[in-house]
């Protein structure tokens, strides 16, 4: 019997993609990337049983996102003599999340990729241009669900998430739906203007009491291959100008943020309250107040919860650490944030028994006594220091 851990493969190193805009470019190994995860699509475990040396290729048209679906291996459990009935797993449920139909003949998807390459243009409004620091140009662009052909490209663009953002899910489009969508515009080897699509973000115009909006960023991605070039601040950056410009528009939030995402957020939020008076240095020192609230989300459309991050960050800069007075001051300060949900549960906890009512052993069990929570928040507060001096080496 072969060895079989020989037939087992982890999908985020099987699984290639590659954005195509040229012919030329499906023999560059270079322009290869991985998924970040995979256990949407194959699993908690994230591995595929079954096959040996085996290669998942899924090639995307620069633009317009078209799909090339490619497997190779050398050997299958299925094959082999004396395999005790073991089956391979299923492959190709990968491609349940490419939406329109997806090539499997290279040459038909190039001759596509050809044609459509000449005549693919951004869809909807253009907002903004802007160069990166190796000189390569990007255009962003607003689309609503409505937008002529929108949908079908969006659902292309959209397969990409379950790779690349945890607990993922496409969306039902409807008027209140907002994209935000950056492309790169370049010249192909015959000097011809063309666009290929770097990244995307999603916003949800959540209805604010009594007649404002409050938009919601619901996914946000840079594609691998245009990830470090300060794509993914530009585009929150325009989404946020975009907003802030609108009267009725009450805050910015974001659900979910993942952590890349979060001091994306933090660096560009942190970069705009630093000038504003109600965060000068003296005014840090005396804690967060509801002004330093008001100001943010009266200037920039910032959310209080957010603003009191920034506020965190931004008094961290301005506490002398080696007055030990002012640090301990600070530290207090971050912990009471940090400490606010243990105290709720606490809270709860007695309200429950104070009405007479029992609770669980399994419950009480599930809340740390005071001696594990303080060891708990000190390790959260030095986690959360050393995040906040990461941000503010960005700023």
């Amino acid at each position: 019997m072969a060895n079989l851990e020989n037939f087992v493969t982890e999908a985020v190193h099987a699984v290639k993609f590659k954005m195509i805009r040229e012919r030329r470019d499906v023999d560059n190994a270079d322009d290869c990337f991985s998924p970040e995860m995979a256990h949407q699509i194959y699993g908690d475990n994230e591995s595929i049983f079954g096959y040996k040396d085996l290669n998942i290729n899924v090639y995307f048209s620069a633009g317009p996102l078209d799909i090339y679906y490619d497997v190779n291996y050398n050997k299958k459990v299925d094959d082999l003599t004396n395999n005790q009935g073991l089956k391979a797993d299923n492959v190709h449920v990968i491609t349940e999340v490419f939406p329109n139909g997806y090539y499997t003949n290279l040459e038909e998807f190039l001759n596509v990729m050809e044609k459509k390459s000449q005549t693919f243009q951004p869809f909807g409004e253009r907002l903004c241009e802007f160069k990166t620091d190796d000189n390569r140009t990007f255009e962003i662009y607003m689309c609503e669900s409505s937008t002529p052909n929108f949908q079908q490209y969006h659902a292309r663009l959209e397969s990409f998430i379950f790779w690349f953002i945890d607990a993922s899910s496409r969306i039902d489009h409807d008027e209140k739906w907002r994209f935000f969508v950056a492309y790169e515009r370049y010249q192909d080897s015959h000097g011809e203007t063309r666009y290929a699509s770097a990244g995307y973000a999603s916003v949800y115009l959540y209805f604010a009491y009594p007649d404002k909006i409050r938009p919601r960023v619901a996914q946000f991605l840079v594609l691998p291959p245009f990830q470090r070039k300060g794509v993914g601040n530009k585009l929150f950056q325009t989404i946020c100008e975009h907003f802030r410009a609108q009267s009725n528009v009450t805050d910015i939030t974001v659900e979910d943020a993942s952590e890349d995402f979060q001091r994306l957020r933090n660096i560009h939020d942190a970069r705009l309250l630093i000038n504003l008076p109600t965060y000068s240095a003296d005014n840090l020192k005396n804690g967060f107040t509801t002004k330093m609230a008001q100001e943010a989300k009266d200037k920039f459309k910032i959310n209080p919860k957010q603003s009191r991050i920034i506020y965190e960050i931004l008094r961290l800069k301005n506490t002398n650490t080696a007055n030990r007075i002012d640090y301990k001051n600070y530290r207090l300060e971050v912990k009471k944030r940090l400490n606010m949900n243990y105290l709720k549960e606490k809270r709860d906890m007695k309200r429950v028994q104070d009405r007479g009512f029992k609770i669980s052993a399994d419950k009480k069990l599930s809340l740390p006594s005071t001696e594990e929570n303080i060891e708990q928040l000190d390790g959260m507060y030095k986690e959360t220091e050393e995040y906040y001096r990461g941000v503010l080496e960005r700023i």
